[in-house]
């Protein structure tokens, strides 16, 4: 190998930039691995061993929460460094490394520029988070939400998601059922019995949910784009 084997001091003052306008990894949950991974390293290099070591599979497979509107890790600056982490357990006999990625297919689109949720011409991608319109003119009148609601139920629950497995992704099951949730109270908003409802434009702001890394998730900037959408048809109710 041409690097040196990480050492427990390599985890324990490990420092990722925080983002906060974009989705990132809920710190706790990285700082726990990080414990577990240095505790790893204590006992590979002759120290106390409390309790079994941390296999690089299992660092391949965890899965953190992610923060929107509110501070988190880098998830590419903490993707990179347990790519690192995963090669040097792998290398000490700890599992095995995390495979190439696969070519793109040969004359298929680059997945990221259509499909429901993606930008359309006239978009930008602010970074790898979600789709936002061009600057335009701050003098200019911003045009008000047409009158009337413009989802139904049936496009919540119609509602289809591209999935990653080589990048970060959204966990399905948790994303289906807060889409579950709001099928329903979008349901009865449209019946008039606001008392009724279980989500508000608030919630769906503020809602995180579990990533994956190398197993399958939907994609974070399409659900983002329409947790968006879906925010600004709540407020229509709320407004009214």
């Amino acid at each position: 190998m041409g690097t040196m084997p990480l050492t427990p001091a390599d985890i324990r003052n490990k420092k990722f930039h925080t983002v906060r306008l974009r989705p990132g990894y809920n710190e706790e949950d990285v700082d726990a691995l990080l414990d577990r991974i240095e505790t790893t390293l204590v006992a590979l290099e002759g120290g106390p061993r409390k309790g079994p070591l941390l296999t690089a599979d299992e660092i391949r497979n965890a899965r953190f929460r992610t923060t929107r509107m509110s501070p988190g890790y880098r998830e590419d600056e903490v993707d990179d460094f347990l790519d690192l982490v995963i090669a040097d357990l792998a290398g000490r006999g700890l599992g095995q490394p995390a495979p190439p990625p696969l070519p793109p297919h040969p004359g298929r689109a680059d997945p990221r520029s259509t499909g429901p949720g993606r930008p359309q011409e006239g978009q930008v991608y602010a970074g790898p988070g979600r789709p936002v319109q061009p600057p335009t003119d701050p003098t200019a009148p911003r045009p008000g939400p047409p009158p009337g609601p413009r989802m139904a139920p049936k496009d919540i629950r119609e509602k289809r998601f591209a999935t990653t497995r080589l990048t970060t992704g959204y966990n399905e099951q948790e994303v289906d059922e807060f889409l579950d949730r709001a099928e329903y109270t979008l349901e009865v908003l449209q019946q008039g019995r606001p008392e009724r409802a279980t989500l508000t434009s608030a919630e769906v702001e503020r809602v995180q949910f579990a990533t994956t890394r190398a197993r399958p998730g939907y994609d974070p900037a399409q659900v983002d784009h329409f947790l968006d959408q879906l925010s600004e048809e709540l407020r229509h109710y709320e407004r009214s």
